[in-house]
């Protein structure tokens, strides 16, 4: 299954590494943002073992949604054979 991560979601990424990298930790950030990377891509394996977001507005849309180091949440949903990534949001966000 191919995955591909839409525009907004990569910019959550580098959001994510230069916010971490702006802190000082510059090593720390790349290395983060590779692991992030490589959940999302492993998500393909079992991308229906995540349950469809509790959040109305993404429930709606059918988005399925994975916790990654437990404080980000990745949305998702698969479209003809293709994982598609929308979003990457901090967990704090969506209260």
């Amino acid at each position: 299954m191919k995955v591909i991560i839409k525009p907004r979601a990569q910019r959550s990424i580098s959001n994510i590494g230069f916010h971490i990298a702006k802190k000082g930790y510059p090593e720390t950030a790349l290395e983060f943002v590779t692991r992030l990377e490589e959940f999302v891509v492993s998500l393909a394996a079992f991308p229906d073992k995540n349950p469809v977001s509790r959040h109305k507005a993404f429930a709606r849309k059918q988005f399925r949604q994975a916790v990654f180091e437990k404080n980000y949440i990745i949305l998702y949903k698969v479209v003809n054979n293709e994982l598609l990534v929308f979003n990457i949001i901090h967990a704090k966000r969506l209260r």
